[in-house]
């Protein structure tokens, strides 16, 4: 894997941010920092999560060694590594060890009950990638920042995730329309859902219209209070919510652009993408704009679906008539686009 080694980025113009070029490197990393960090004081309504229902809490069990090593063992040892230099090939060799093993686990166990995340694990470089297909590089959005963590923290990360993941399958907190950020579900299956409601509307007499659109920096912009309640609504166990309280806050990240390294940014809002959790976490956090939409929907005799991937959705109406798919999905648009405001995040419109 050529990207896990030194890796220039192409030659482009000097990046531009509010009119004005990046020409030294304290004008870059203000732009970076500012353009990943825009959703810092995006207001957002806790409410909205009043029409969720509110799951019981679950206890929670203590990580077993089985559960730390089949995480250790699904890790690439050509991984990049995060500030504190240890790689994946590393920890497998000291954690071969039962007494290390041991520590470990119980680091990985007292961090929950404790509900403390240690300040060394909340430190991350954040390398600057260019996103693919982009007609110009001039710009901070035309490139994405892939968080590197120490990586101590991200094993016990990834004991985390899978918790979170077989909780959300289990318990139905996800929508059914989630095909992103979930175990098994890839982008296979969001073709393969699309062209059979297609197909089928064929059958009926049916026209299908859709809108695809994109959330801004959405990684970026996932709100840490609103993310915490999220939680606590999908009965998740007060110990692990209050970890997450902890977790959230207090993080600071530096930027590396080919060689250079700016000095340590606080790092307070979003998830990091690179983080085991980032995928779970997003999908937690989309889950209740789904079921809400569904309700709103329904009671506005709504026809639409909506499908999630991620950072990107679709909403689909079928009718006899083109005519009555537009203004299904006019309608549709209006209201995902409160529900996502509501969550501080903001819609993209890629395609109509």
């Amino acid at each position: 894997m050529s990207w896990v080694k030194q890796h220039k980025l192409p030659a482009v113009e000097a990046i531009g941010y509010q009119g004005s070029p990046c020409n030294i490197l304290p004008d870059l990393w203000n732009a970076l920092h500012s353009s990943y960090n825009t959703a810092a004081n995006r207001p957002v309504q806790l409410s909205a999560l009043d029409d969720v229902p509110c799951l019981a809490p679950r206890p929670w069990v203590p990580f077993s060694v089985l559960e730390m090593m089949e995480a250790l063992k699904a890790c690439s040892n050509v991984s990049a590594p995060g500030p504190d230099h240890i790689t994946w090939c590393h920890l497998k060799s000291i954690l071969a060890d039962n007494t290390c093993a041991t520590g470990m686990l119980s680091l990985a166990n007292s961090c929950i009950t404790l509900h403390h995340w240690p300040r060394h694990f909340k430190e991350s470089v954040s390398v600057i990638i260019p996103k693919p297909g982009k007609p110009a590089y001039d710009t901070p959005k035309a490139f994405r920042p892939i968080v590197l963590l120490n990586t101590l923290g991200k094993l016990i990360e990834k004991m985390i995730a899978r918790r979170l993941q077989f909780d959300a399958v289990k318990y139905s907190i996800l929508h059914p329309n989630q095909l992103g950020g979930v175990a098994q579900r890839s982008t296979e299956d969001t073709g393969l859902f699309l062209t059979h409601l297609v197909r089928s509307g064929w059958t009926k007499g049916l026209k299908t219209s859709v809108v695809a659109f994109d959330i801004a920096q959405f990684f970026p912009s996932l709100n840490h209070s609103m993310l915490t309640v999220i939680l606590q609504h999908s009965g998740f166990a007060d110990c692990l919510v209050s970890f997450f309280s902890h977790y959230l806050v207090g993080r600071s990240t530096q930027y590396s652009w080919n060689s250079f390294l700016s000095n340590a940014c606080d790092a307070d809002v979003g998830v990091g993408q690179g983080s085991a959790l980032s995928p779970i976490l997003s999908a937690l956090y989309i889950a209740p704009i789904l079921h809400l939409f569904e309700q709103q929907a329904q009671a506005l005799n709504l026809g639409s679906s909506i499908l999630s991937f991620v950072d990107v959705s679709l909403l689909v109406s079928q009718g006899k008539t083109y005519n009555k798919t537009l203004l299904e999905l006019t309608s549709s648009y209006r209201v995902v686009t409160d529900l996502l405001v509501s969550f501080g995040l903001v819609m993209v419109l890629d395609v109509l």
